[in-house]
């Protein structure tokens, strides 16, 4: 069985009970698309802020150190 939006032969049982395959329910809106297994946060990320130093303190920035090889 093809088909009905292209010339694809249906593979699956599911793709040939609706008659057409998951490439073109895809791209037609028919078939949610499918979301990648490692897909980026929908949230922004904010960054987090060192607390406010106190006048009669000195800021040190501090930075990760990796081992040496």
């Amino acid at each position: 069985m093809k088909c009905r939006y292209c010339p694809r032969i249906l593979r699956t049982k599911e793709s040939r009970d609706r008659g057409y395959g998951r490439i073109c329910g895809e791209k037609r809106g028919l078939i949610p698309k499918r979301t990648p297994r490692r897909s980026l946060p929908t949230t922004p990320v904010t960054a987090i802020t060192a607390p406010d130093v106190h006048p009669d303190q000195t800021a040190i920035p501090i930075q990760p150190q990796l081992p040496e090889e």
